[in-house]
């Protein structure tokens, strides 16, 4: 080997070290480097938003994140999700700077995770995976135990879309010198919900929102016997309040004139649930429909709540029914089955009936009223802004309140065909209203309900009242069934994860936060799949068909019935067909090009 060779064969030795290296320390560097990614997804869910960053730049201290994840999980599901929230975690703690510590556990092998996650009260839930042709049932772990300056918050269970929105916010709260005092009125606070399903309660929206803010029980008979809201409330709820006394209603009313912020779920039908029917409580107490005693603040609110409630065509929604068995003797066996019924009393609010300029509604997919009582068109007072950031759909009614639902679909439809002769018109199901509210009291204020001397409190006192106070917000809405507890068969609609979604929207910006706003919208937007054979049947009439009595009827109805599937399957293999047919027609095109290229080739 000559000397020149040598020199060539170490130069080429040296210059792939310094290759080498210079790749090795670049990928070191770009290791400390956030990781850099580009969101072309059609929701924008993949990348985190700049609310974010905001957050996580008040870090003063490190923020301790302790995931409890089982190692293997069989389910291939549940795998992914949670893949997915483990690189989520890892774009946190990249964007955190260093201020963010992450220690994943598995407490299903290891004992001190376990106790440490079962003393802050995470547990694990069961998940179904498919093993062959059965189904295998795991126990498994994916909660998040959050530390910071000795404050500590939980997320249950991390899912992917929301575990942003779930982390941010509870930082967000850490990060606050207290945590927001938030007043409950109306409905009773220490409702037992083993026992009180059936009449229906609010134990879980109380139990969602004890996990973020303190909640403060203020009872109505306080308020009726003069004592005021607390002052050093930072919102105030009330649900369904039933016949109050004026002397309430103007405590509440001038708790909203000294500047606290309220929402308010106006609802006169409480429905009961049981295996038997389903009946309104006051029908089934012989009573007549009860008002819910803020009719004269609405009214002097510009929004007044009209006495009925919301029949909806367009947007019929589905409760449950249940049918009782037959044995072969025709004699109740005294089991029954559930089935879904679609009524118009239920309003699944689609996406179009929210507001896309009002921020708690924005992006969101709709949500489930039940015996929703509407407010009237009305202009404002001079000096209130009013916005209705809820509606139902075009082809809606308002009818009484309604005492008993029925199970016959013939029924509700004949009472559909009625309704049709009269105007439709769409109503507003909740409404804002933010500016100086006059004060229907500005007279005087109602005198306390005296229940020891026995007195009514029909007169008025001579003490101040706030008149027209500026910078006043109050959300109405006109249902508060949405966020009931649901019952054990399903038969009504209650709290599920749209409806305590619009809920924590609703009273975040009534907290002026904003940004957790937009954070917990930033859900994956809804893309049902086609139902080919219900279009056609619904063409023909065929869903919401009634009762038939004669032969002849049902022979038709197979008739159309038989048509309607034919053509379902045709359309059926005409989309399955055109994508393919053009992909196959493209690479035929690319095929003739190619040859008639190589055949010119010289």
């Amino acid at each position: 080997m000559s000397p020149r060779t040598g020199r060539t064969r170490g130069s080429l030795l040296l210059t792939t070290l310094l290759v080498a290296g210079l790749g090795v320390e670049a990928n070191r560097l770009l290791e400390r480097l956030p990781a850099g990614r580009v969101d072309l997804s059609e929701d924008g869910l993949y990348g985190l938003s700049p609310v974010t960053a905001r957050v996580l730049e008040q870090l003063e201290d490190t923020l301790s994140v302790h995931a409890f994840f089982t190692a293997e999980v069989e389910s291939g599901r549940a795998a992914i999700e949670k893949a997915r929230v483990e690189a989520q975690l890892e774009e946190l703690r990249a964007l955190a700077g260093g201020r963010m510590l992450v220690d994943v556990r598995d407490p299903s092998v290891d004992s001190q995770a376990e106790l440490d996650a079962r003393t802050h009260g995470l547990q694990a839930r069961p998940v179904q995976a498919s093993q062959g042709t059965g189904v295998s049932r795991q126990l498994v772990h994916r909660s998040l135990l959050l530390r910071y300056r000795g404050r500590t918050e939980r997320v249950a269970w991390a899912e992917p879309w929301t575990l942003e929105a779930d982390v941010v916010g509870a930082v967000a709260r850490m990060l606050r010198d207290r945590r927001p005092r938030v007043g409950w009125a109306g409905e009773s606070f220490d409702t037992d919900p083993r026992s009180s399903w059936q009449l229906g309660s609010f134990h879980g929206l109380r139990a969602q929102l004890a996990r973020r803010l303190d909640l403060v029980p203020v009872a109505s008979a306080e308020l009726e016997a003069g004592e005021p809201v607390p002052a050093d409330l930072d919102a105030l709820v009330v649900v369904q309040p039933l016949d109050w006394h004026p002397r309430a209603v103007f405590a509440v009313e001038q708790a909203i004139q000294a500047g606290v912020p309220a929402l308010l779920l106006l609802d006169s039908v409480q429905m009961h649930a049981h295996a038997e029917g389903q009946r309104a409580v006051h029908a089934m107490r012989g009573d007549p429909p009860s008002p819910t005693g803020f009719e004269a603040l609405t009214r002097a609110w510009g929004a007044p709540l009209v006495p009925g409630h919301v029949w909806d065509a367009g947007w019929a929604g589905r409760r449950g029914v249940l049918v009782a068995q037959l044995g072969a003797d025709g004699r109740p066996t005294g089991s029954a089955r559930r089935e879904e019924l679609r009524t118009p009393a239920v309003i699944e609010v689609a996406r179009e009936g929210m507001s896309a300029t009002f921020p708690p509604t924005a992006g969101l997919e709709g949500v489930a009223f039940g015996w929703a009582q509407p407010f009237a068109e009305a202009e404002p007072p001079p000096g209130v802004t009013r916005l209705d950031p809820i509606h139902s759909s075009d082809e809606a009614w308002v009818v009484e309140l309604v005492e008993a639902l029925v199970k016959d679909a013939s029924v509700l439809e004949a009472r559909t065909a009625t309704l049709r002769r009269d105007p439709r018109r769409r109503s507003a199901l909740a409404t804002v209203l933010t500016g100086s509210l006059p004060s229907p009291f500005r007279r005087g204020a109602p005198e306390p309900l005296d229940l020891i001397g026995g007195g009514e409190g029909g007169g008025v006192t001579d003490e101040p009242v706030l008149d027209g106070t500026p910078g006043a917000r109050v959300v109405l809405v006109g249902d508060a069934d949405f966020v009931r507890d649901r019952d054990p068969y399903e038969l009504l609609p209650g709290l599920d994860a749209r409806s305590l979604l619009l809920f924590e929207n609703l009273l975040d910006w009534l907290l002026a936060d904003e940004d957790l706003i937009s954070l917990r919208s930033r859900l994956p937007r809804t893309r049902p799949l086609r139902d080919l054979l219900e279009e056609e049947l619904d063409a023909e009439g065929l869903l919401d068909a009634g009762l038939h009595d004669t032969v002849a009827e049902l022979s038709d109805r197979a008739r159309r019935r038989a048509a309607a599937e034919r053509r379902a399957e045709a359309a059926r293999w005409s989309l399955m067909g055109a994508p393919v047919g053009v992909s196959l027609g493209l690479v035929l095109l690319f095929g003739l090009v190619w040859n008639q290229r190589e055949r010119r080739r010289p």
